[in-house]
């Protein structure tokens, strides 16, 4: 198996950090940890697992998570967010896959998502592909404000072991989350200088909660399923009323 180094970046992740830790261990002994303030038992944790742990201050999800990546021993990576566990299924498919040859320099994995003490079946939650898997060598975080990914000019495989993701604990956090999001995406378009007519936050906020809820069949996961669909309409509405709201500020600003 070729060397493995796994990374996550924290704070305060007490919840899942453990767990998540247990089933790395079965593949790497090199574990970075990038934490940026952590007050609860992260550190104690981390501490516990013998793993390199770097106080870092926020410096946004992509470069974060970039840096967790260079201070990592190997050139094969695996990144994870600290409230993502492996499967069994997983931990023995990147076992055969670093045990063999392959032309891919990176690989995804389907995310099983708990929500409301169930897992989600439809919608964007199912099968919600991640790359995690990477040879650093050949790719680097995309940077961006918001939904970070890794970039590669090489092969992307997939891989059909699951990670487990505990992101949510309510409803609430569910509309928080959109609501921060929404800010870095809109702040994201307007630095580049995009536009939108006055009907995108509506057309937008319809056309995902359609493509989400009746689409994906999302509503074939109940009431959860509906929230997630209206969750994400909020979100895109809000994202595009935001990027009108930045330029109306800026306009201001320039008269």
């Amino acid at each position: 198996m070729k060397p493995l180094s796994i990374c996550y970046i924290t704070l305060n992740a007490e919840k899942h950090l453990e767990k998540s830790l247990q089933q790395s261990q079965k593949l790497a002994d090199n574990i970075v940890i990038v934490d940026s303030g952590s007050n609860d038992k992260t550190i104690d944790i981390a501490q516990r697992y013998n793993t390199t742990f770097i106080k870092q201050n926020w410096l946004g999800f992509a470069a974060q998570k970039q840096l967790a990546i260079d201070n990592c021993n190997n050139d094969w990576v695996l990144f994870l967010d600290a409230d993502e566990i492996l499967t069994d299924e997983a931990v023995d498919d990147i076992k055969q896959t670093l045990s063999k040859t392959s032309q891919a320099s990176a690989y995804s994995f389907p995310r099983q998502n708990w929500f409301q003490d169930k897992w989600i079946q439809h919608g964007s939650w199912w099968p919600d592909r991640v790359v995690r898997l990477v040879d650093r060598t050949q790719g680097k975080m995309k940077p961006v404000l918001v939904h970070e990914s890794w970039q590669t000019e090489g092969n992307i495989e997939e891989l059909q072991g699951a990670i487990q993701h505990f992101s949510f604990e309510n409803y609430g956090e569910l509309l928080l989350k959109a609501d921060s999001y929404s800010d870095l995406s809109s702040q994201q378009l307007f630095e580049q200088g995009k536009t939108c007519s006055k009907w995108a936050p509506l057309s937008h906020a319809f056309a995902s909660f359609i493509k989400l809820f009746i689409l994906k069949q999302g509503f074939r996961d109940g009431t959860e399923g509906a929230a997630i669909a209206y969750t994400n309409g909020l979100g895109a509405f809000l994202k595009y009323a935001k990027l009108q709201e930045l330029h109306r500020k800026n306009n201001k600003g320039n008269t």
